[in-house]
């Protein structure tokens, strides 16, 4: 291994030790209306690409318009950091399923 490889290697190690840090949670939209949060649990194998970390993922607009409450953080399980971002529904949103709950509260009120 190069010198720079070594150096780059120790800086990326820093970088991920002083960003997925015990205790901190991790936020981001991975769709329009889509926030997911982390909660680091523990960063014991940061080094290997993987955290221990409790996920809560909201869609903002359900939310705010009353049609969901607030969900609570998922049991705590290993993530992949390169993996732990990946939204599988639409861009716009909706249900990883890729349906609304739109619709379902449309099919339920027609009843």
């Amino acid at each position: 291994m190069s010198s720079i490889q070594y150096m780059f290697k120790r800086i990326r190690s820093w970088f991920r030790r002083w960003r997925f840090r015990e205790g901190k949670t991790l936020s981001r939209f991975i769709a329009c209306d889509i926030r997911r949060e982390i909660l680091i649990i523990s960063a014991a194998r940061v080094d290997e690409g993987i955290i221990t970390g409790r996920i809560r993922t909201t869609n903002l607009l359900y939310l705010s318009g009353g049609l969901i409450p607030q969900p609570e953080f998922e049991p705590a399980k290993e993530l992949r950091i390169d993996e732990m971002w990946r939204w599988t529904g639409k861009s716009w949103g909706g249900l990883p399923d890729g349906t609304s709950i739109v619709e379902n509260v449309h099919r339920e009120q027609s009843d």
